[in-house]
């Protein structure tokens, strides 16, 4: 459904992603709003690491409920409070997209919506979900 697309006239990718994925026409998309290190009671950890794992965990509970998975995920921005926190966010990120590395923006803020939220995460999907429908059928 999507082909990364890695040109050899520009420099590589400085971290674990692609430059880009061609959609293949006819894909289904999903847009998921930023994800946080939230558990289900709305407690939050105060580890990067943890929260970092939460935040994916809740990512892809939320592309699941239309059958869509990791291997999905056309493009990620990673929103992180303080440079100091990159190294424990970085290998978390690497650990779940894994080879599938879909394009990824990484942005340091100074703050997110409340003081005990140090990751968000924010993804978008494209496929065949769990209803069959594809983008041409809604057209």
């Amino acid at each position: 459904m999507h082909i990364p697309v890695n040109p050899a006239g520009i420099s590589e990718p400085a971290s674990h992603y692609n430059h880009a994925f061609y959609i293949e026409p006819g894909a289904a998309w999903m847009t998921v709003s930023g994800q946080l290190g939230e558990r289900p009671d709305g407690s939050c950890p105060e580890s990067v690491a943890e929260q970092s794992k939460l935040a994916w965990k809740n990512a892809l509970v939320i592309l699941a409920e239309r059958g869509f998975g990791k291997k999905n995920v056309v493009k990620v921005t990673s929103y992180i409070v303080g440079e100091e926190n990159i190294d424990s966010y970085v290998q978390i990120h690497q650990n779940v997209v894994g080879e599938h590395m879909p394009p990824w923006t990484l942005v340091v803020v100074p703050a997110l919506g409340r003081p005990h939220y140090k990751i968000e995460v924010d993804v978008t999907a494209a496929g065949i979900g769990s209803s069959g429908i594809t983008g041409q059928q809604w057209k």
